[in-house]
């Protein structure tokens, strides 16, 4: 049994870290139920990385039922506040139409912002639009220059498309 005192008491770190625990099943019984419930208090208070992990939860529905649109509502929130990994997750929201009406301008607005983080899965989804137009007029010199930055972070999508 994992010690909850911490985050019993309303601690956010803490219940953001329990809820790791139970998704990934680190020292406990991997339960996705338990975790997404852990997520779901920390995000409430606030918790950045939470509600990234919460819109996990809800877009792949695990430990909840899926909810594009909820995935979406909590990958804002952590994206606004510039959270890489839900600025990225939140592009391809709007890239694919997941959740929200589908819109390639505002994908690459939050492409862009994490890729200029330097979140190489980012970096390759801003140059992959550049390299097709999707979203910004067509730019071969952009798609190169985002697709090797994310290449030289050893990203193997980015790297294979530019030997191609």
């Amino acid at each position: 049994m994992i010690g909850t005192k911490a985050a019993d008491q309303g601690n956010a770190k803490a219940q953001n870290k329990i809820g790791d625990l139970y998704c990934f099943g680190e020292g406990v019984q991997e339960d996705k139920i338990l975790a997404a419930g852990w997520y779901r208090k920390a995000a409430e208070q606030g918790n950045t990385c939470s509600q990234h992990n919460l819109g996990v939860c809800y877009f792949d529905g695990e430990g909840v039922e899926e909810d594009k649109a909820e995935a979406v509502k909590w990958y804002r929130l952590a994206a606004e506040k510039g959270f890489e990994e839900s600025q990225h997750n939140l592009g391809f929201c709007y890239a694919k139409g997941e959740g929200v009406e589908q819109d390639k301008t505002e994908a690459v607005k939050w492409y862009r912002d994490a890729a200029e983080q330097g979140y190489a899965p980012a970096q390759r989804a801003l140059g992959f639009c550049y390299e097709f137009g999707k979203g910004v007029k067509k730019d071969n010199e952009l798609a190169v220059m985002w697709l090797s930055k994310a290449a030289e972070q050893g990203d193997t999508m980015a790297l294979i498309f530019l030997k191609w």
